[in-house]
């Protein structure tokens, strides 16, 4: 396994680091026909390490398995320079991709993509892939979600059914009125979340748009948006019409955290992703034949 760093973009502003493939006592065979790297995208303001170190992980784990990989830091993100970053971060991103995705097509002859982002970086890789065709899959994890019907009972019993049977909350609600009638002048505002989803029909144009190009998507979700998505089957009741979909598959991880805080969850996220990699690496290949 071999990591070399790589400073590119417009302004030689962004910082990447390229996981080499390990072939050697790999039981995965690169197509001859294309040669595909995984691109790892940065999770909010987290640089190119990902949360606990995630994508190191992901990247040395693909490389033993015959997979090439770059993670990456968008502009303004950690050892990435934010010279140039103008525009809609979404126009940022895909502009940003696109730069990594030509840098290592000229370094390396890589000519097909897939991406994984997590949280923003899931929006940013939909943004990618929909602009640029030499993307052929994408994991998602914690994308674009929709409240349900059914979304509101398991979010309920999860969320508040335990703060019900907790003395403690019910101390801590009472300080809470206390503390209203008595309020403490402060200079921060409260904060709220910046994140925002398109209209469920455009992000419905979008996934189908990115299948009809035959690109496999994998979308995961975790008990960490929970504030919209909260049982397994949900994404098939946000999107009825992509059920019998081969391209797309769903798995949902009530136990773990947005940012899979627990070593073994990791672990269990990583070799998730692993599979599906090599799994839609064939079938991209099966497809290019």
């Amino acid at each position: 396994m071999i990591e070399t760093p790589h400073v590119f973009g417009a302004y030689d502003h962004l910082y990447g680091i390229h996981c080499q493939s390990s072939s050697i006592n790999s039981n995965h065979v690169e197509s001859k026909s294309s040669k595909t790297a995984v691109l790892m995208l940065t999770a909010g303001m987290l640089s190119n390490v990902g949360p606990s170190r995630l994508h190191v992980n992901l990247s040395r784990t693909l490389s033993q398995h015959g997979i090439s990989s770059f993670r990456f830091d968008l502009s303004g993100i950690g050892e990435s320079l934010a010279v140039g970053s103008h525009g809609a971060s979404l126009t940022r991103a895909t502009r940003e991709v696109k730069a990594a995705i030509d840098m290592l097509e000229r370094q390396y002859g890589y000519n097909q993509f897939k991406v994984f982002g997590l949280c923003s970086g899931a929006d940013d890789a939909v943004a990618s892939a929909i602009n640029d065709s030499r993307i052929v899959a994408a994991a998602l994890m914690d994308g674009c979600g929709y409240r349900t019907v059914w979304y509101w009972v398991p979010f309920l019993l999860r969320k508040y059914l335990p703060k019900v049977l907790r003395v403690s909350k019910w101390a801590a609600l009472v300080k809470g009125l206390v503390r209203k009638s008595n309020p403490i002048p402060s200079t921060m505002p409260l904060g709220f979340d910046i994140r925002e989803f398109p209209e469920i029909e455009q992000s419905k144009r979008e996934i189908s748009s990115l299948i009809d190009r035959g690109v496999k998507l994998h979308f995961v979700y975790t008990s960490g948006v929970i504030s919209y998505y909260s049982y397994g089957r949900q994404f098939y009741d946000m999107f009825p019409d992509f059920r019998n979909r081969d391209e797309i598959s769903v798995s949902y991880h009530p136990a773990w955290d947005h940012v899979v805080m627990l070593r073994e969850d990791r672990n269990e996220l990583v070799e998730e992703l692993k599979d599906w990699f090599i799994a839609s690496e064939s079938q991209v290949s099966v497809e290019k034949i």
